[in-house]
């Protein structure tokens, strides 16, 4: 190929020709909306963008067709980005073209090792932005189409001059593309800052200069020599030595400190003696640099995207290598390449330092939501513990008992609200789990209206109730039907006017199901919002009602987890509002839940119980609790004390809070297994999955969450093994 065209020396890019043809960019992706993206972002290029939906379709085009670059996804079905780029390195026609790979999955650490190795010019993450990918873009393009000029130009010469000197001018060029197109590949190769500067040294030498040196500024604005390259190795500690002679006036400047203020190339054919003075005013440092024999250089930026990273300068110590127009038009491409790479570092370093930072606060975030969750959940063992037993009282009257079961009912369920509140990673990962059982859906549905009455009341609304359906046995979890059947009627209340009305409905539906139906007179919904109100934040023209818009989108997970559905209906704003919930009934009501049930008392074994917790309101309200259950119960109330009482007590169950003054219940867990064998039992306001991994890791065979389902930890009581009696 012929040399590159020499750039005009105004320094401005040439314009191109109303009449030169397109360049020709191949996309490669399997879905036609991302390459109807890639269109777009990149029709301000104005050139011909080809489209393939599959690596095989690519291929095909490549034998017909010869691309600028080849934009490429990495996760396409059948054969992926990967395997289509070493299929396009094989074919000798293509096996040079730059392939920009780019994905949605940020996997830098194996996608882009993998990328370069196949000899990819650059990887992109998604989000692509399309400033910068058509700059990418335009590099290649611009690359493409120099190599096209000078073909042409080389075709245009070869009439005029003899066949022997185009030929050597051809071999010239093809070395320097050659280089360049490795020197491409060395730079891609790394993300590190100092790698790549030490990459570019060596690149340099001897193919450009005798010796290089490589200059970058500092955060502090300070001038750091980064990396030095010398065709005689003995010659390199010389030249990193010459940092110190670097004049810190602003009066005195070498060549790589005023290319990195200017932003522009530097030539000196012939270094003399006046311009070595005017580069160093200390005759020492001048002295020191006649020693390195100096006979002229060039100094080029390392410019991308309106940022000067650095500066090369090249040296040559023989006059028999020119400080042309060509050699500086190929140090200026060679620095243009190392710019883009260096660009492409710094955005992955940025990335890399934003993906720990946010990992941090990831981190930092879970910490303090189980720790607030912990905070929040222990106050209410007490109560649940303390309404439980008053509960068991025969004497209550019904009006006492029925505010006593309203009162148990409500801290279930702000248990369970708090679960959904906090443990958001639980949540976003999809790993709400259910606790089914029997569950009779009429019931739920009043408890949620009592649990609603306060504000009803408030606004003075009409409550209509008709809970028709024969079929009201639901396999589901109570605390979470509740909750749904709670969402749907504080939504109707929230956007109901006073003395509006509301009605609550069931009725058997078509193929075993219940249906339940919670309508309003309320604000109604936009047609154009019917399809979004289920969205988590979408609220639309409702969103002047207050809240974040998340109730619906919970109440649509929760249906789904129990195999049901939702739908809204509404006649438009202002004309009210119909939520429909559809749940699979059951003829019968399965007793899966059992487990949850506390036994008959006249099957009930009584165990010896070793309670270790530090609350002492929940350390008190359990101890009765179990005791009234018939176990004999001794109580600690940290590691140490439960280490003394386990050396006096000869315990059958061990049930232990996670966090106690001296250390926690995972340490006492150890130390009491490494003596005998232990039953355990968790008790914790931390739920997190991690947590419960680390319970079950130390010893534990459960991990119970507070505030405490008693039923739940009778029936793990009763499933421990009581020592057989000696005979």
């Amino acid at each position: 190929m012929a040399a590159p065209v020499t750039p005009p020396p105004s320094g401005e890019p040439p314009t191109r020709a109303t009449s030169e043809r397109k360049v020709d960019i191949l996309l490669v992706d399997d879905r036609p909306d991302k390459l109807l993206s890639l269109e777009v972002m990149l029709a301000d290029l104005n050139e011909n963008l080809v489209t393939a939906t599959s690596g095989k379709e690519a291929l095909r085009k490549l034998l017909h067709q010869e691309f600028a670059v080849i934009l490429l996804d990495v996760n396409m079905p059948i054969m992926d980005g990967f395997e289509t780029a070493a299929m396009i390195r094989q074919r000798q026609r293509s096996e040079t073209t730059p392939i920009i790979f780019f994905s949605a999955i940020n996997d830098t650490d194996t996608h882009v090792s993998r990328g370069y190795s196949l000899g990819a010019v650059d990887y992109i993450v998604s989000p692509v932005v399309p400033e910068i990918l058509r700059a990418k873009i335009a590099v290649f393009v611009d690359l493409f189409r120099k190599t096209e000029q000078v073909k042409r130009q080389a075709e245009e010469r070869a009439e005029f001059i003899r066949e022997q000197a185009a030929r050597a001018e051809a071999e010239a060029a093809q070395e320097r593309l050659a280089f360049l197109a490795e020197a491409s590949n060395v730079l891609a190769g790394s993300l590190d800052f100092q790698e790549t500067f030490e990459n570019l040294a060596r690149l340099a030498v001897p193919q450009l200069a005798d010796f290089c040196l490589i200059d970058a500024p500092e955060e502090n604005g300070q001038i750091r020599q980064v990396a030095v390259a010398h065709r005689d190795p003995q010659q390199e500690k010389k030249l990193r030595a010459l940092t110190a002679y670097y004049p810190e006036e602003s009066s005195t400047k070498h060549a790589g400190t005023r290319v990195l203020l200017s932003g522009k190339s530097e030539v000196c054919p012939e270094l003399t003696e006046e311009a070595l003075g005017e580069m160093f005013a200390d005759e020492e440092a001048q002295t020191f640099v006649k020693t390195l024999h100096p006979s002229g250089y060039m100094a080029v930026p390392l410019r991308a995207r309106e940022r000067v990273l650095g500066a090369i300068t090249l040296v040559n110590t023989r006059t028999i290598r020119g400080c042309g127009p060509q050699e500086l038009a190929l140090a200026e491409e060679l620095a243009q390449r190392a710019a883009l790479a260096l660009d492409n570092a710094s955005l992955y370093r940025a990335a890399h330092k934003a993906r720990n930072e946010a990992e941090r606060a990831s981190l930092a975030k879970d910490n303090f939501l189980a720790m607030l969750s912990h905070e929040l959940r222990t106050p209410l063992t007490p109560v649940l513990s303390t309404v439980l037993m008053l509960e068991g009282d025969e004497h209550l009257s019904p009006e006492v008992r029925s505010g006593l079961a309203m009162i148990r009912r409500n801290v279930e369920l702000e248990a369970r609200l708090i679960d959904d509140l906090l443990d958001l990673t639980r949540i976003s990962k999809g790993k709400v789990q259910l606790l089914l059982e029997p569950t009779d859906a009429h019931h739920v549905l009043r408890s949620a209206l009592e649990n609603c009455a306060p504000d009803i009341e408030a606004k003075n609304l009409s409550v209509r109730t008709n809970l028709a359906a024969t079929r009201c046995a639901l396999h589901a979890d109570p605390a979470r039907l509740q909750q749904i059947f709670w969402n749907l009627i504080k939504n109707a209340v929230k956007f109901t006017p006073k003395g509006g009305d509301i009605a609550v409905s069931t009725r058997d539906g078509e193929r075993g199901e219940l249906h339940v139906e919670v309508a309003d007179s309320g604000a109604g919904i936009a047609p154009e919002l019917l399809s979004k109100i289920f969205d988590a934040f979408e609220q639309g023209e409702r969103a002047r009602a207050g809240g974040l818009g998340l109730g619906l989108a919970i109440t649509k997970s929760l249906v789904e987890l129990h195999k049901g559905r939702i739908v809204a209906s509404s006649g438009g704003s202002g004309r009210g509002a119909t939520f429909t919930v559809c749940l699979p009934a059951e003829e019968t009501a399965a007793m899966s839940g059992a487990e949850s049930a506390p036994a008959p008392a006249n099957e009930r074994r009584s165990f010896r119980v070793m309670l270790v917790e530090d609350h002492e309101d929940s350390n008190r309200s359990l101890t009765q609790l179990l005791r009234k259950r018939g176990h004999e119960v001794r109580s600690a109330a940290d590691v140490q004390g439960a280490l003394a009482l386990a050396d006096e007590f000869d315990f059958d169950v061990l049930v232990s809070d996670m966090g106690l003054p001296d250390g926690t219940g995972l340490d006492l867990m150890e130390k009491l297994a490494a003596q005998r064998p232990v039953f355990g039992i968790a008790l914790t306001g931390y739920g997190m999955e991690a947590d419960v991994q680390r319970s079950n890791a130390a010893g534990f065979q459960h991990h119970l969450i507070k505030p405490v389902d008693l039923n739940r930890l009778e029936a793990l009581i009763q499933s421990a093994e009581l020592p057989v009696a000696a005979s």
